[in-house]
């Protein structure tokens, strides 16, 4: 099995499994498999870029501004995650032909925006009582893989690092979907760099 990789907010000092933590599943509510319900999801990427795109494909222009943590947790910073998931967490292969005629899915069905159908279809694939989750194709580049993990018990941390704006997974994720990467302005010239201060010292 392939590390994962996910962005989240990391809180210094808290617990793994706590809101600031690598290990925390957020509340479920708005994603695509959510059914709270029934289960929660940790959503994952198969490439350290492709969670990148996933966490701010949204934004057209990517700046330091979007690095910081929400503002549910103060002093908060956005981080990189790497996961190992054990091989007998089997996850339902969305991108396998196979799995889509047995579950009578389209890819349509799979990457639609309507999220009352992927939560449908998520749900089926829970209640097969076979799967730890299910991994599809990226909605940014179908070269990447996003995961959406319900049985989380076979999810070990191996590293986290804080991003940067010039973190080579942002930098490879903006480059292949298109976003224009903004860095901090440079500094502004110092009083004694003013040009009626060079004057007088020449």
């Amino acid at each position: 099995m392939p590390d994962l990789y996910r962005v989240f907010p990391f809180l210094a000092n808290a617990p793994h499994d706590e809101p600031g933590g690598p290990l925390h599943i957020p509340p479920s509510g708005g994603g695509r498999l959510d059914n709270p319900d029934l289960f929660s999801v940790l959503y994952l990427g198969d490439s350290a870029a492709g969670a990148v795109a996933e966490a701010f494909g949204r934004f057209p222009e990517w700046t330091p501004a979007m690095l910081p943590g929400p503002a549910a947790l103060p002093g908060s910073i956005r981080a990189l995650a790497r996961y190992r998931l054990r091989d007998e967490s089997l996850l339902c292969d969305l991108d396998d032909p196979r799995q889509l005629l047995a579950l009578a899915l389209r890819p349509s069905d799979v990457v639609s925006r309507d999220y009352t159908r992927t939560r449908a279809w998520a749900r089926r694939i829970y209640l097969q009582r076979a799967w730890a989750g299910a991994r599809w194709w990226s909605y940014y580049d179908p070269r990447w893989a996003s995961v959406g993990l319900w049985a989380t018990a076979g999810l070990t941390l191996k590293h986290f690092e804080p991003l940067g704006i010039d973190h080579p997974a942002l930098l490879e994720a903006g480059g292949i979907i298109l976003r224009r990467i903004v860095r901090t302005p440079p500094r502004s010239r110092r009083a004694t760099d003013s040009p009626a201060r060079r004057h007088r010292r020449d």
